[in-house]
């Protein structure tokens, strides 16, 4: 159980709700992550410029080269991805 409350979609904003569909738009399910940044809308916002920049038509890297940069990422910092 998180101690920051997760918006759902029922008590969300027209705001909110827009940038949820807009995050289903580029193939992401809802987050609990992102959930709880709704509480913010400033910071919802952000995360979505953010994930619509890596993700949607105008991204500069392909599908293969992000995940490589996620792995050597993960490498680097000696995580299990």
């Amino acid at each position: 159980m998180s101690r920051i409350p997760l918006v759902e979609r029922d008590s969300a904003s027209p705001e909110v709700l827009a940038m949820f569909d807009r995050m289903e738009n580029l193939g992401f399910s809802l987050l609990n992550v992102f959930k709880m940044w709704a509480n913010n809308s400033k910071a919802a916002a952000g995360f979505v410029q953010l994930a619509e920049a890596m993700y949607g038509e105008g991204a500069v890297l392909s599908p293969r080269y992000r995940e490589l940069a996620y792995l050597r990422a993960s490498q680097v910092n000696s995580c299990h991805y």
